[in-house]
C-alpha cells in the first residue's frame, strides 16, 4: 500500500510541474509575472515541486525494479532477466508513442532506458552503485560549471534562434492548430531534443537526474527496506531529520553563495550553487517520501490515503491521462486556452483535475478491473495472458 500511495502523491506533483508545458511554449523567454499571487506560485513551485516528484517516481521505479525482478526469480521464471527486459521494452514503446505523438516532455522513455542500465549493473557491489549515485549527484553542478567549455558560443547562438522558431511553431501547432498539427509539432520538438547539441545536453542532464532517483531506489530495494517498513520506526525518523537538515543546509549555502557572489560568476561558484540545488532537491524528495511513510503508520491516515493508493495502482494510465486532459484544455484542438493561464491557474487546474477527475476515476475503474487500462496492456505484452 505504501508504495502505491507514494506513486499517487508523485503523480500529483508531476502534474503540477508538467502543466506549464501545456499552457505555453517552454521555448519562450521567462517573463516576470504580473501579479503577486503568480509570483508566489512560481517561487513555491520551484522550491517545493520542481524535480522533486520526478525523483520520487524514479525512487519508486528503482524499488519496483528490485521487487519485480525478485518476484520473477522467486516464482521460478525460466529467464527472469529476459522477461524483465521485455517489460522495459514494452514501457519504452509506450513512452515513444507518448513522446512522439502527444507530449515531448515524456519521462517514460527515460525510465525505460535507465531501467536497461540498472538491469546491466544489477550484480555490481553496493559500493559501486553508491559511487554511481554520488557521481549522478555531482554531475549537474559539474556540467553547469563546464557549460562554456562543452557548448561553444556558436552552439548557444544557433540554439537561441532555434528557440525563437520553436516558440512561434509551438504557438501555431499547439495553440491554434488541429490535432494533427499538434502531433507534428510534438514530433519535431522530440526529434530536436535528441539530435541538437543543446537538446542532447539538456537530455543528458535529465537522464542523470532521473538516474539519481532510480539508483537510490535500487539500493533501498536491495536492502529490503520496503518489506521492513514497520520495523524502521526509529531509523526512518533519524533519516527524516538528516534529510531535513540537508535541505536547510543546502538552501542556506545557496542563499549565502548567491548573495555574496559578484558578476561575472565563475565556474567554482556555479558548481557550488548547482551542487547545493541538487543535494537540496534530492534531500527534499527523501523528506516527502519519509513523511508519507511515517504518516501511514498512523492508523487514521488510511482514510485519506485510500484515493492516492488507488491512483498509484494505475500510475501509467494516470500519467498518460494527465497529458490527454491538459492538452484537451489548452491545445487548439481542444478548448484552446493556450497562453491564457498564469502560474496560479495552471497549478489550481492541475490540483482540480487530479482530485476531481483522476482520483474518482481511479476508484471507479479499480472497482471493476484489476489493473488500469494501460497497465493491462503492459502486462499482456510482457507476460502474455497467463499473467492476467
Amino acid at each position: 500500500m505504501t508504495l502505491d500511495v507514494l506513486r499517487g502523491v508523485a503523480l500529483l506533483g508531476i502534474f503540477i510541474m508538467n502543466m506549464p508545458g501545456f499552457t505555453h511554449s517552454l521555448f519562450a523567454q521567462p517573463v516576470a509575472e504580473a501579479n503577486a499571487i503568480d509570483r508566489a506560485v512560481v517561487v513555491a513551485r520551484d522550491l517545493f515541486f520542481a524535480g522533486k516528484f520526478n525523483l520520487l517516481f524514479g525512487l519508486l521505479f528503482g524499488i519496483g525494479f528490485t521487487l519485480q525482478l525478485g518476484r520473477l526469480e522467486a516464482a521460478g521464471a525460466s529467464s527472469p532477466v529476459w522477461l524483465y527486459a521485455r517489460r522495459l521494452a514494452a514501457l519504452l514503446a509506450i513512452g515513444l508513442v507518448h513522446a512522439v505523438l502527444l507530449w515531448p516532455g515524456d519521462v517514460l522513455v527515460v525510465y525505460a532506458v535507465l531501467g536497461f542500465g540498472v538491469l546491466a549493473i544489477r550484480k555490481l557491489p553496493e559500493r559501486a552503485v553508491v559511487a554511481l549515485l554520488a557521481a549522478c549527484l555531482v554531475f549537474p553542478a559539474a556540467s553547469d560549471a563546464l557549460r562554456p567549455v562543452l557548448l561553444s558560443l556558436q552552439t548557444e547562438t544557433v540554439a537561441a534562434f532555434e528557440y525563437e522558431e520553436f516558440r512561434a511553431t509551438n504557438d501555431a501547432g499547439f495553440g491554434h492548430g488541429s490535432f494533427l498539427d499538434a502531433v507534428r509539432e510534438t514530433a519535431r520538438v522530440f526529434a530536436w531534443g535528441y539530435s541538437s547539441p543543446l537538446g542532447l545536453f539538456s537530455y543528458v542532464a535529465f537522464y542523470v537526474q532521473m538516474a539519481t532517483g532510480i539508483l537510490a531506489g535500487f539500493v533501498v530495494g536491495r536492502r529490503r527496506w520496503p518489506q521492513r517498513l514497520c520495523g524502521l520506526g526509529d531509523a526512518s525518523a533519524r533519516w527524516h531529520r538528516v534529510a531535513l537538515a540537508t535541505v536547510l543546509l543546502a538552501g542556506a549555502t545557496w542563499l549565502v553563495v548567491a548573495a555574496t557572489s559578484t558578476e561575472p560568476i565563475g565556474p567554482v561558484v556555479v558548481f557550488v550553487l548547482g551542487l547545493a540545488k541538487t543535494l537540496g532537491r534530492a534531500a527534499l524528495t527523501i523528506v516527502y517520501a519519509l513523511a508519507v511513510v511515517r504518516l501511514l503508520q498512523w492508523r487514521p491516515a488510511a482514510a485519506w490515503a485510500g484515493p492516492f493508493e488507488r491512483a498509484g495502482r494505475m500510475p501509467l494510465s494516470n500519467y498518460l491521462l494527465q497529458t490527454l486532459m491538459a492538452s484537451a484544455v489548452f491545445y487548439g484542438w481542444g478548448l484552446g486556452w493556450w497562453g491564457r493561464a498564469g502560474p496560479a491557474l495552471e497549478t489550481l487546474l492541475a490540483i482540480a483535475l487530479f482530485f476531481l477527475v483522476q482520483l474518482p476515476l481511479s476508484a471507479f475503474w479499480l472497482r471493476r478491473f484489476r489493473y488500469g487500462p494501460v497497465e493491462f496492456l503492459w502486462r499482456l505484452v510482457t507476460y502474455g495472458r497467463r499473467a492476467l
